[in-house]
């Protein structure tokens, strides 16, 4: 296994963002395009994704989130936590933490080791990017 951790602010209310994203996500679930940039290079996988909600306690709001490839494929599941909290009035922090195993055994964890976490990380902060663009549209 190996784990992913990333987080960005935003200009929302942290008790707003479930209630926004279950909202652009169809009340948590969605194929969404995951993508990660190699220079001028995009690449993108469609994932089925889903946000499910957890108790959480006060300034926080937690929820599960995960997700699989859409149609298999040799990339890896994801399956983690969504965290929101209040950063200032107005304002909240989301991170994402989570783990993931790379497809193919010794070699998909020796991939991982040179490239593939790399380019998970990438791929969680472009997530968050996109998350935060929702967010603030929906402003």
């Amino acid at each position: 296994m190996s784990n992913i951790r990333e987080f960005t602010t935003v200009a929302c209310p942290f008790d707003e963002v479930p209630d926004r994203l279950y909202a652009h996500f169809d009340g948590g679930d969605a194929v969404l395009p995951l993508r990660v940039r190699f220079g001028h290079l995009t690449v993108e996988r469609d994932v089925d994704f889903h946000l499910k909600t957890k108790p959480a306690y006060p300034g926080y709001r937690l929820l599960d989130v995960s997700w699989t490839p859409k149609d298999g494929g040799p990339y890896p599941s994801f399956s983690g936590t969504l965290s929101v909290a209040e950063d200032a009035i107005g304002w909240c922090r989301i991170e994402i933490d989570g783990s993931y195993r790379p497809p193919f055994g010794i070699a998909g964890a020796a991939f991982d080791a040179a490239f593939g976490q790399r380019i998970a990380q990438a791929t969680a902060s472009e997530l968050l990017a996109e998350i935060k663009r929702l967010l603030l549209k929906m402003n």
